[in-house]
């Protein structure tokens, strides 16, 4: 795999996920923090009710296309995934029949539409990563991102509120996939239901799901916890300091895990002699993005609270981003790292087990810590949780296949990250200019430091493209 794949799912993903923080942006200043907290909780429980039945469609799409002959399970799961939406309908009825009290009216539809919105979407999206589209990938997101913003602002903006911002999302989901994403769908309407392959779908699947179920509690329980002990103007700043922190560099963490694991999983299956070497590249090109992207994200939390989020939310938000950036980076690295081996080798009961312990982890600690500490407790929860699932990740995971960095990386990405920590550190102002000026120094300090070093090659890359070597 070529530095120069990576580097177009980096920049298409990059491009999405500048717009998904204008989005966050948008709506957040819109819909005020407690409007904000009912549309985060439409987007929780969407993750709950409609990514725990159709995701694992998705992972399973993921993990066995790739292969040799991969091709023909592309009309099976296509058709199983419309059965999971059905379950979804059904699940959300039942859930709506029983909410709490501090749950408000209505948001279980929301959370249904931008479900099965977002399921249509991500399955376009597994297609174009798993046959290596990144082209088209690229244009899926942006679109997306594109008719999200702008039909949900304009929907805020006419007084629509959540439902307004609910409406817009899906209107990009569902817009995106029919412009760029109709090669996936197409095949499933000409391909056929093969149920010999059931028994493989479902022994990769059922794990999965359990995983899905237990990482949702992870990523999400604490905005449940939250929805019902602290008011609901702290859970929209709390939720919109996440929102941001995975918009803002979520998105390009998962950008060289869907550049490179359909590669690995075919290595996997045909060349497991070549597959470490690669697994160490897609590390250390993971590395090089995810360690600036979060120290920067935490050194400029007040400048971006007050600039992205405005006044209503700065003070909240700001208190708990640095602690929110470590868990994201923690998150990403366990995910898309030290996960890795368990996917390849299909241990998903493993992984599940991992991710459950974490999650009762965090609910535990949540609900005992949350109603006397309220959001500050969730963000260090967050941050404990992640890093514990890192820890047994890793320690499981080694045994089958274990990433690993060179020592001449690791110092040329923390040097990187020293100086710029050091010369965002020494603007003395803030607001945009200050913004700006502060991410500007740093990438200029961050990317001196790793391309002086040739780290992942980037020297080497700099110089062909600019014709000296």
């Amino acid at each position: 795999m070529s530095l120069r794949s990576s580097l177009a799912y980096f920049v298409f993903r990059g491009a999405s996920g500048a717009l998904a923080v204008l989005t966050v942006s948008v709506f957040a200043r819109l819909l005020g923090p407690q409007g904000y907290a009912h549309w985060t909780l439409a987007v929780v429980l969407s993750g709950f009710i409609a990514g725990v039945l159709v995701q694992p469609i998705h992972s399973a799409l993921a993990r066995f296309l790739p292969r040799p002959g991969g091709e023909a399970i592309v009309g099976t799961l296509g058709r199983l995934l419309l059965v999971a939406a059905s379950a979804v309908v059904v699940v959300a009825l039942l859930l709506s029949a029983v909410a709490p009290s501090w749950l408000p009216g209505g948001v279980v539809i929301l959370a249904l539409s931008l479900g099965l919105s977002q399921a249509v979407f991500d399955f376009s999206a597994q297609h174009c990563s798993s046959t290596l589209q990144a082209r088209r990938y690229g244009r899926l997101y942006l679109c997306k991102a594109i008719i999200a913003l702008a039909a949900g602002g304009t929907a805020l903006w006419c007084g629509l509120g959540a439902a307004g911002a609910v409406a817009g999302t899906c209107a990009g989901f569902l817009g995106a996939t029919l412009v760029f994403g109709r090669t996936a769908w197409r095949e499933v309407v000409r391909g056929r239901f093969d149920g010999a392959a059931l028994p493989e779908l479902r022994a990769y699947a059922l794990p999965v799901m359990f995983a899905l179920l237990t990482g949702a509690v992870l990523q999400w329980g604490d905005r449940l916890v939250l929805a019902a002990n602290v008011a609901p103007g702290r859970l929209g700043a709390y939720s919109a300091a996440g929102d941001l922190a995975q918009q803002g560099f979520g998105l390009l963490f998962s950008a060289f895990h869907l550049a490179w694991f359909p590669r690995l999983v075919a290595l996997w299956e045909s060349n497991p002699a070549a597959l470490q070497a690669q697994v160490n590249r897609y590390a250390q090109l993971s590395l090089v993005v995810m360690v600036p992207a979060a120290l920067g994200f935490a050194l400029v939390a007040r400048d971006l609270a007050s600039v992205l989020l405005g006044a209503a939310f700065s003070g909240d938000a700001a208190q708990v981003m640095p602690w929110l950036a470590l868990a994201a980076l923690l998150g990403g690295v366990r995910a898309y790292l030290f996960d890795l081996p368990l996917h390849l080798s299909q241990r998903m009961a493993v992984q599940s087990m991992i991710a459950g312990g974490c999650a009762v982890l965090g609910v535990s600690l949540n609900l005992l810590l949350v109603p006397h500490f309220g959001i500050v407790a969730a963000a260090a929860v967050a941050v404990l949780a992640q890093a514990c699932g890192c820890i047994a990740s890793y320690l499981v995971g080694r045994r089958t296949l274990s990433p690993k960095w060179a020592s001449k990386d690791l110092l040329a990405v923390a040097a990187g990250a020293a100086a710029m920590a050091l010369l965002v550190l020494v603007v003395p102002f803030g607001g945009v200019m200050g913004l700006g000026l502060k991410v500007l120094l740093g990438a200029i300090a961050y990317g001196t430091v790793v391309v002086a070093a040739d780290t992942a090659g980037l020297r080497s890359l700099v110089l062909a493209r600019i014709g000296l070597r």
